[in-house]
């Protein structure tokens, strides 16, 4: 399910995006007419269920009362966990990413007597846990600092108290700095306790940073404490992309192959791989449904942060990563010339992990 494969679906959508928002009623039944046939099937048939919710998202971004009304796509939800565990356990590019880059933190931290780790989004802490579990034989480490960045008070909390809760389950002690707001309004080298070999990661988390400006800055700031390690984990996209038509092309090609990755996932049912294309219907809805200044999910091809990374006197060791022999699902993980891992269906490079110190 590529636009290539299917051309009718993709050149009928391609048509409406080129022409918003401005649309006359007799596009708008056209519109509603596509959106009616792409409903029926939308189950079973991931190119319908795709253009539904770009159809949905522009049904945001026109503010029509109309195109896309009636869409029943709760059917589709399952539970957080569900949804957790599957991204986790099944999806290779969040599977094999985290897995990557947890190698690589580990190995960054072997003969380190004292740690702190700094974790740009931490979210709910689980890929820190993981990492503290992969630490256990590491017999050296007498202190792991762990400060997690995270705008969402919620998660914070949960994240501290899971990450804190490991000490007497591992042979060294574990402290915790919670910060609750965007790594763009942090002072980093202001943090208290900051010590011993310092790694910061980063994963799927920078690109929320609104301007360009920003981004520069906090590199900047990583780069003023001098890390033994700057780990990123970002979308290899450009949905930094101003232009609306630009960015729903490149958009489309991204999710079309994620999908179809989705598709080949084994040992779960449709209804859960519905629920997990759903989820990145959010992202489908910021990209293309709000209007620029609202947008949150700004991505940027990898080769962008590599030239923010040289800007600030990083050196690019990502060929230092190590790939998994096979992540499945037609999935090829491998290094990329330009200075990063990407991970590749087809001929989309989907994602990159890039190592910088």
């Amino acid at each position: 399910m590529t636009h290539n494969a299917r051309p009718g679906i993709f050149h009928t959508l391609s048509g409406f995006m080129q022409a918003a928002p401005r649309f006359d009623a007799a596009t708008r039944q056209e519109i509603e007419q596509f959106f009616s046939f792409c409903k029926d099937g939308m189950d079973t048939d991931s190119e319908k269920l795709l253009a539904t919710l770009y159809l949905k998202a522009l049904n945001q971004k026109i503010h029509s009362e109309r195109i896309g009304e009636n869409i029943y796509l709760g059917k589709y939800e399952i539970s957080q966990i569900q949804l957790f565990n599957i991204l986790i356990e099944k999806f290779p590019f969040v599977k094999y990413s985290q897995q990557i880059t947890n190698n690589a933190i580990v190995a960054e931290m072997e003969g380190a007597e004292e740690v702190t780790l700094m974790d740009i989004g931490i979210g709910l802490g689980t890929q820190v846990l993981n990492i503290i579990e992969r630490c256990k034989n590491l017999t050296s480490l007498k202190k792991l600092h762990v400060v997690g960045i995270e705008p969402f008070g919620d998660a914070l909390e949960k994240a501290c108290k899971s990450i804190l809760a490991q000490n007497g389950q591992v042979p060294f002690e574990i402290s915790f700095t919670g910060i609750q707001d965007s790594v763009e309004n942090i002072n980093l080298t202001d943090i208290p306790g900051l010590s011993g070999k310092i790694i910061v990661n980063a994963s799927l988390a920078l690109h929320h940073i609104q301007t360009d400006q920003q981004r520069l800055a906090t590199i900047a700031q990583v780069k003023a404490l001098n890390p033994g390690a700057f780990i990123l984990i970002e979308p290899n996209v450009n949905h930094y992309e101003t232009d609306f038509f630009k960015r729903f092309q490149s958009s489309y090609a991204h999710f079309s192959n994620i999908f179809q990755v989705i598709d080949r996932i084994e040992h779960i049912g449709n209804d859960d791989k519905n629920a997990l294309k759903l989820f990145f219907g959010r992202e489908i809805e910021d990209i293309i449904g709000k209007d620029e200044q609202d947008r949150f999910e700004k991505h940027e091809p990898a080769v962008r942060w590599i030239e923010r990374l040289k800007q600030n006197n990083f050196s690019i060791k990502s060929d230092s990563l190590l790939a998994p022999v096979s992540a499945g699902c037609g999935v090829d993980i491998k290094y990329h010339q330009e200075g990063f891992m990407g991970f590749t269906h087809v001929d989309e490079t989907v994602l990159a992990i890039i190592y910088a110190n």
